[in-house]
């Protein structure tokens, strides 16, 4: 997540120091002033931010320092357009944040989809593609959903162009009217509201073929990163400036995947990337089946 801070910081020595006491609360956070701006703006991304903490670290060493919002991170939840510029600024700004290696829900999903000879799987919310990997390497064929171009065009030169990406946000599903063997999501659901939840989930069932698979891997409310920043609904938080993340539990998920031929569901550690010295985020990684009709009986 990204937070912006006011601060009445002129120098770059003073940024520097206060750069290096933010490194000690913060480790491995990215931290960044732009002292040509009117508001002498501090910018930090960091999947966790106190931002309490930050402001009384900066005020601790005599400066002025105050939460700016709305500065970035537009309220993602607001619209389609809004989450269309914030990722691609991100992925403008970051390119691979995430780096290459796949999580460990996408090697979970693609054991499940060798084992039930799946081939031909949707991603949405594919990013750059550092998921897919895991699929296309064994042998499936990909298609995309991403609100961000510079992503795909990230995707397309990592794998070329046979793989098929949609442009456009997963609340405007379906883009096709194929029907796909299985269906993976990592991490997204989260950041969408209940309504938007619920039309996703049904979206994704009914692009599935008979007898094919669908698995999320959502964020747990066992994560050490439940609880910050403001609560803005039932079990959501607002974590830097306008983003909202929902967090599941066991109950939570019955509820969304019940009615969605849910089969199983088991919570996991996701670690961060392994310059990051953070504790895992936990993940509930969800598996559904769309089943065969039953057979009508003779009468």
């Amino acid at each position: 997540m990204i937070e912006i801070f006011k601060t009445d910081i002129q120098e770059q020595g003073q940024a520097e120091k206060v750069s290096g006491v933010l490194a000690n609360l913060l480790p491995n956070a990215r931290i960044s002033f732009d002292l040509d701006d009117q508001d002498k703006v501090l910018r930090i991304e960091n999947p966790d931010i106190d931002t309490d903490a930050v402001v009384a670290a900066v005020r601790d060493l005599g400066f002025k320092c105050s939460v700016i919002p709305d500065k970035i991170c537009p309220d993602m939840s607001n619209s389609a357009e809004n989450m269309k510029g914030f990722w691609d600024s991100s992925f403008v700004e970051h390119k691979a944040m995430w780096g290459f290696e796949p999580t460990r829900s996408a090697i979970i999903a693609k054991d499940l989809f060798i084992q039930h000879g799946v081939g031909d799987i949707l991603v949405p919310g594919i990013g750059y593609g550092r998921n897919a990997r895991v699929f296309t390497e064994s042998g499936m064929k990909v298609t995309g959903i991403e609100i961000s171009p510079t992503a795909i065009e990230m995707a397309r030169n990592y794998y070329g162009s046979g793989m098929k990406i949609y442009n456009g946000s997963v609340t405007d599903m379906p883009f096709d009217n194929h029907l796909y063997e299985g269906i993976f999501c990592y991490g997204l659901l989260y950041l969408l509201d209940a309504d938007q939840r619920k039309k996703m989930i049904l979206d994704c069932y009914n692009q599935l073929e008979q007898g094919g698979w669908m698995i999320f891997s959502v964020v747990s409310k066992n994560s050490p990163n439940y609880g910050k920043g403001k609560n803005v609904a039932v079990d959501t938080f607002e974590i830097g400036t306008g983003g909202q993340i929902f967090f599941y539990d066991v109950d939570t998920v019955k509820q969304d995947f019940g009615r969605y031929g849910l089969v199983d569901f088991a919570e996991i550690e996701e670690p961060h990337n392994v310059a990051m010295n953070k504790a895992p985020f936990r993940f509930i990684v969800i598996k559904c089946r769309k089943e065969y009709p039953r057979a009508k009986g003779r009468g």
